[in-house]
């Protein structure tokens, strides 16, 4: 019972952050945004105890860079440290996923991904200035990451796992939504979008862990 009781409890603190958010309270926002966070990490510890995987083990350090990527992206004057700290926790879901059958080549996969990030990159450029390399960068971690979450799901051929493809084009439409937020042109439900998308991500991520030996 306690993963479910958890569960339920990451749904409230997600709604009271986004809420919070919303109110421009940052006070409770600065609170229930890691907290949620924290609160997946413990139903990841203890799926870890139940399962003891790599793949648990890599969701685990990749669920800390985003609680650490978190706090920093409470403040906007902290973006590029919650980037850096994201980018590290992408590195770290890419090696879980490819930890379950290894890394996957399948090329086919990656030429859409790449057009379409390459794409939006374009349409961001001209308004990222000094972040347009980070940028550029942690866009090239996270469609290697989509790549193989992906793959993952087609040549395994499990339904299991179209959980870690849904969960990471969750991620890639959190993090297009904040940068569209961010560099073209702030919208009241930005906020909204990118939180639920992205926990809804990493919480889908961290419930695979049960399914696997």
């Amino acid at each position: 019972m306690e993963i479910p009781f958890l569960s339920i409890t990451v749904l409230i603190s997600a709604i009271i952050a986004i809420v919070y958010r919303q109110r421009e309270n940052v006070k409770m926002y600065s609170i229930f945004k890691p907290l949620t966070t924290v609160l997946i990490i413990i139903i990841a510890l203890i799926i870890f105890n139940k399962t003891a995987s790599a793949y648990s083990a890599l969701m685990i350090v990749a669920l800390l860079f985003s609680l650490i990527g978190d706090v920093f992206l409470i403040s906007k004057k902290y973006f590029l440290p919650g980037l850096s700290s994201f980018l590290l926790a992408h590195v770290c879901f890419t090696i879980g996923f490819a930890s379950i059958y290894g890394f996957d080549w399948n090329a086919i996969t990656l030429v859409p991904l790449v057009i379409v990030a390459g794409v939006y990159y374009t349409f961001l450029r001209k308004d990222l200035k000094k972040y347009s390399i980070p940028v550029l960068v942690y866009m090239t971690v996270i469609v290697v990451m989509n790549w193989q979450a992906i793959n993952l799901s087609i040549s395994s051929g499990e339904l299991v796992f179209l959980g870690i493809a849904f969960g990471s084009i969750l991620f890639s439409f959190s993090d297009s939504i904040l940068a569209y937020n961010k560099f073209k042109k702030p919208f009241k439900i930005a906020e909204v979008l990118i939180l639920a998308s992205y926990w809804i991500s990493i919480f889908t991520f961290t419930i695979v862990g049960l399914y696997i030996d």
